[in-house]
């Protein structure tokens, strides 16, 4: 099925103009099923504050839009004990300090809890995902615990984070290349294993160095660096060795469901990504754009025009997949495929986008109820494409667009209202909605090639 056919039909109601005014049409209806019927069919029709209101109860892709692989008891069970450990050993290193002598600051990152709440969620959770994610954040805290109080003790030592870090690396580079065949049997579920080994990885790594921030390279003298930055690689570095954990627990898991004879596809991917950036080069690089905005448009956010030409830029052209960090990234192909596919997808969907908008360089106001037909645009075309791509792979490469797709009602809520007119929040909350939806519309043109199967004869 191409993306044309894909695109559900076009309602007429959506053309119409309504002869009546909203106050006229209001004093006709009882009933908030009436109100609900119309908003439906003719969402302009109603107040704002109704059709806000209708839009952020419409459903959003449903919380687990994005396949992840199981983890069981144990793994979760050995986390929590891992932190259990680190917690203990704060507790042992502070015991031994007298905070009466510390300055304020140093003061503050030593009492209270050193795993800052998360140790009791991840003794209380019910589910092993639920232990694992509040002991992975946990290890983080404790850790620092940990590396203020030796830095107070005199006990720290700056050389050996340097060296750990290394190490650090070096056990992710063997995890990646055990991998780097990418064998597969089904490529719709294995590939999806494979993202969840290297998106492990990738975390493990940026988390290695000095400070929790490893982009290449190692610091050229840890003198350059404030005892913050050292406590702080105490505890990124225990969250990196739990991240590299859960990488080995799913490529256990990758290597189980492997068949008889799988097939390696190395090649292939390497094609793609080659692929993706040769698509992406034909569009402006985020720089380019910005100044485009800037310097040729002049544009502003102070108008619905202005304000949705720069939404769509943050959303579409962001150049981290390639530009960020590359060097962490570097033989993680499965999670650059993932990455480029995506800022493709986002590129694809500005022009669309911006049509769907309807928004015009003199407007001053902009409907709500075209906020709320852009998000029930963007969860037809949700449903319709994770009802034909439904696979491990097509869900990992699909989170993205539905990610974008849940952020719409952020502004619409309120929570987040700094004197802003309720326009911007209504065209930035469209311009998510129609951006997740045309991602999910492309969705086939970047998961097809990889998931095709190949005979021979």
């Amino acid at each position: 099925m191409t993306p044309d056919e894909q695109r559900p039909p076009t309602s007429p109601d959506d053309d119409h103009r309504a002869l009546l005014s909203r106050r006229q049409l209001l004093g006709l209806l009882g009933g908030g099923s009436v109100l609900a019927g119309v908003g439906w069919f003719a969402p302009e029709w109603l107040p704002d504050s109704v059709t806000d209101t209708l839009t952020t109860m419409y459903p959003d892709p449903s919380s687990n839009y994005v396949w992840r692989p199981p983890v069981s008891d144990e793994h979760a069970d050995e986390a929590v004990q891992r932190l259990e450990e680190t917690v203990e050993r704060a507790k042992e290193l502070r015991s031994r300090v007298d905070l009466d002598s510390v300055d304020e600051d140093m003061r503050f990152h030593l009492r209270g809890s050193p795993a800052g709440g998360h140790l009791e969620s991840a003794r209380d959770e019910r589910s092993a995902r639920d232990r694992l994610r509040s002991a992975t954040s946990g290890l983080l805290y404790a850790g620092e615990t940990v590396g203020y109080a030796k830095i107070v003790l005199g006990e720290a030592n700056p050389n050996a984070r340097l060296e750990r870090g290394r190490e650090l690396r070096e056990a992710t580079d063997d995890v990646a290349d055990s991998i780097s065949e990418y064998r597969v049997t089904d490529p719709g579920r294995d590939l999806g294993y494979l993202y969840a080994i290297e998106r492990e990885l990738s975390f493990a790594r940026v988390s290695s160095n000095w400070s929790g921030t490893y982009t290449g390279g190692d610091p050229d003298s840890v003198e350059d660096y404030s005892p913050h930055g050292l406590a702080s690689t105490w505890g990124s570095q225990l969250k990196a060795e739990q991240r590299l954990e859960n990488a080995r627990h799913y490529r256990e898991q990758y290597r189980s469901g492997l068949g008889d004879d799988p097939q390696p596809r190395r090649e292939r991917l390497d094609d793609a990504v080659l692929g993706l950036l040769a698509e992406l080069d034909r569009y402006p690089r985020r720089d380019e754009m910005r100044a485009t905005f800037e310097d040729e448009l002049e544009l502003d956010q102070s108008s619905p025009y202005g304000a949705a030409r720069w939404e769509l830029y943050t959303l579409c052209f962001d150049n981290d997949f390639r530009s960020y960090g590359e060097d962490f990234r570097r033989d993680l192909t499965v999670l650059r495929v993932v990455k480029t596919a995506n800022a493709l997808l986002a590129r694809q969907a500005h022009d669309v986008a911006l049509s769907e908008l309807d928004v015009d360089p003199d407007d001053t106001d902009y409907d709500s109820g075209q906020t709320f037909r852009a998000k029930r645009r963007a969860m037809r075309d949700f449903r319709a494409t994770r009802s034909e791509y439904d696979s491990n792979f097509a869900g990992v490469v699909a989170s993205e667009a539905a990610s974008i797709i849940r952020g719409g009602d952020v502004g619409l809520t309120g929570r987040f209202d700094h004197g802003r007119p309720a326009w911007q929040d209504r065209v930035e909350s469209s311009v998510y909605y129609l951006v997740g939806g045309e991602m999910m519309r492309n969705l086939g043109d970047v998961v097809d090639p990889l998931l095709r199967v190949e005979t021979s004869g």
